[in-house]
């Protein structure tokens, strides 16, 4: 009886190993990969020229690197996504932070800088955070952006607007 009992005991603990195996495995194969080229669609100028603005994304285990041109300026960052801190660089050459995470079936960018708006002003933080999410079929990127300002006293927060968002979709014209 003990046998039996030691028998069903371990047949048990390996069904729990190979279903929590199953699990984790699913779970590695639906990490979405945001790596490719992606064009802007739709951003213009005030006098209705068209903005070029493309995304270049290279996405590794460890990391995310996303390479911006806009405006005929390259901006390059790479986010870690083990849930430090790596060094970041404003698309105007302010220095700070960034970080990401993949939650569920989005990416979220986040990145923090100082700058010292005006020259004998107090320093002020400005914090964007981006949500990226494919459409269904993987072609369109929507990227919505929330930038807040933590510093910055409530009735100039006000004034400011709080924080400002945005929604910019791109369409995806290179896969690696």
């Amino acid at each position: 009886m003990t046998k039996q009992i030691s028998n069903l005991l371990a047949c048990a603990v390996y069904v729990g190993f190979v279903v929590a195996g199953s699990v984790n495995a699913g779970l590695a194969a639906e990490r979405v990969n945001y790596s490719g080229k992606y064009l802007a669609q739709g951003r213009k100028t005030a006098s209705g020229g068209k903005i070029d603005s493309t995304l270049e994304v290279v996405q590794t285990e460890d990391s995310i690197e996303i390479t911006r041109m806009e405006y005929g300026s390259k901006t390059t960052n790479q986010y870690p996504l083990n849930g430090s801190e790596g060094d970041y660089k404003s698309p105007s050459g302010v220095p700070g932070k960034c970080k990401a995470q993949l939650k569920d079936k989005y990416l979220v960018l986040e990145s923090v800088v100082t700058t010292r708006p005006q020259p004998n002003g107090p320093p002020v933080r400005i914090h964007t955070k981006e949500r990226w999410q494919f459409s269904s079929d993987s072609k369109t990127l929507t990227v919505k952006s929330d930038v807040d300002f933590p510093d910055a006293p409530r009735d100039v927060s006000s004034i400011e607007g709080g924080s400002v968002s945005g929604t910019q979709k791109y369409a995806r014209v290179e896969n690696p």
